[in-house]
This record gives structure tokens, C-alpha cells and sequence, in this order.
């Protein structure tokens, strides 16, 4: 599956070749102090995440293909092995990820997974609120009794900025069974209730640098987790 991501970013790029100037390249790693995807804690310990992105944008529409590797560093192995790719239009984001467990570790060490996302961004200048919905379509996903369990998480995340501040709230839940992937027996259960600050820092312009902060809860568990984390992206154009 990720040779299938990766053949049709190719294509893409070579299709829309001829506009080199609306194309980038993004470098960049993110370090926290722990891993928490969708309000679980994958990783007690600090994390890295270097990721690399091939973006092109051009008036309302935009695509982007890319791939990361989330490495605990305090056992020194990668959790997941991540290939993505995504197009924008209009506020509709519909994405293709490929998340790739290892070690045993994170979600019981599942093998690849294949999820189908997507999001809209509200029309609000103000406070432009996204929602998204994804599922998983492939993959060792399955309930206890072996049915398939189509595993989903629903998001709702409101951003709010001043100056350099960004503050974000964001509720998501697990919409209905999934028994395995998400510890979720039955019904609507909430799992990721948090709130992040953001600061960027000035460095320079195809550098930036943002340091953040963030307080989850996860109702599900009754869990609660303070994280840090900054992240470092280099944009080229090409």
C-alpha cells in the first residue's frame, strides 16, 4: 500500500510538472514528551517525529504527499512508519494513510493499517473550525468476536490566534463499537478532550519553529496527560 501512495504522488507530480513555481518541499521533526494519538497515550516517554512532505497549491486547490517515522527514544524503536497523501479543495480535505505499527508496540502492535479521512474547515475568518471523520478500511482491524470493526474517530478542533499565539480546543470521540483499536465496546465514547498553546518562534522565513503545550483528557480511561513539544520545518520552494 505504500508503493500505491507513493506511484500516485509521482503521477500527480509529473502531471502538474509544468508548474514548478506552485510546488515545495517540507523538512522538518517534532520532539515531545510523549506520544498521545486521539487522546492515548502510545508513548510515555519522549518522542521524535521526522517528517518530510511534497505540497502543491495553487488558488482553491492543494495536494500534499508524505511520510513519517515516530521513534520513542527512550527504547530506541519506531512506533509507526506513516505514508500519506491528501488533496484540498475548498475547504473539503479527503486523505489516504497507510500507518504502519512496529515493534509490538502502541494499539497492542497491530499490523498495517489503511484509514480513509474526511475533514471541512469552516467558512469562519474568525474562527475557522474544522470537523473530520476517519475509518479504517483495511487492515488488522477487527473486533473480539472477529468481525470487522471499520474503526472510527470523529473531530471536531477550533483554533484561535493572537499575534503569534494559537490556542486550540479539540473534542473527539469514538462514534461506535470498536472493541480493539479503541478499547470501545459500544456507542458514542469520547476520548480526547484537549486544549493546546502554540507559540512561534521567529527564526527565519522558510524556517519556523513553534514550542507548545497541551492538556488532554481522555474520558474514556479518565485519563489525564500534560504534554511539551516544538517543531522544527524547513520549506523549500521548487
Amino acid at each position: 500500500m505504500k508503493r500505491l501512495l507513493v506511484c500516485a504522488a509521482i503521477l500527480f507530480a509529473c502531471a502538474f510538472g509544468v508548474a514548478a513555481q506552485d510546488w515545495s518541499v517540507s523538512v522538518g521533526s517534532e520532539a515531545s514528551t510523549q506520544y498521545l494519538w486521539r487522546g492515548f497515550d502510545i508513548a510515555q516517554s519522549p518522542t521524535i517525529v521526522p517528517t518530510i512532505t511534497l505540497n502543491y497549491e495553487k488558488d482553491d486547490f492543494s495536494f500534499e504527499a508524505g511520510y513519517c517515522s515516530i521513534t520513542e527514544l527512550q527504547r530506541n524503536h519506531y512506533l509507526e512508519m506513516d505514508v500519506w497523501a491528501s488533496a484540498t479543495y475548498k475547504g473539503f480535505t479527503f486523505m489516504a494513510l497507510e500507518q504502519g505499527c512496529g515493534n509490538n508496540l502502541g494499539l497492542g502492535g497491530y499490523a498495517d493499517n489503511f484509514e480513509l479521512t474526511l475533514a471541512y474547515e469552516l467558512p469562519f475568518e474568525i474562527l475557522p473550525a474544522s470537523i473530520s471523520w476517519n475509518t479504517f478500511v483495511l487492515g488488522d482491524d477487527y473486533n473480539l468476536d472477529g468481525s470487522r470493526a471499520f474503526s472510527s474517530y470523529a473531530e471536531i478542533s477550533v483554533p484561535y490566534s493572537i499575534d503569534n499565539f494559537t490556542f486550540t480546543a479539540t473534542a473527539g470521540a469514538v462514534p461506535y463499537r470498536s472493541e480493539i483499536m479503541y478499547d470501545n465496546a459500544g456507542g458514542l465514547k469520547f476520548t480526547n478532550l484537549s486544549l493546546k498553546a502554540e507559540y512561534s518562534l521567529p527564526v527565519q522565513e522558510n524556517f519556523s519553529l513553534p514550542v507548545y503545550a497541551q492538556f488532554t483528557h481522555n474520558p474514556l480511561y479518565g485519563a489525564n496527560f500534560f504534554l511539551l513539544g516544538c517543531t522544527l520545518t524547513f520549506d523549500m520552494s521548487l
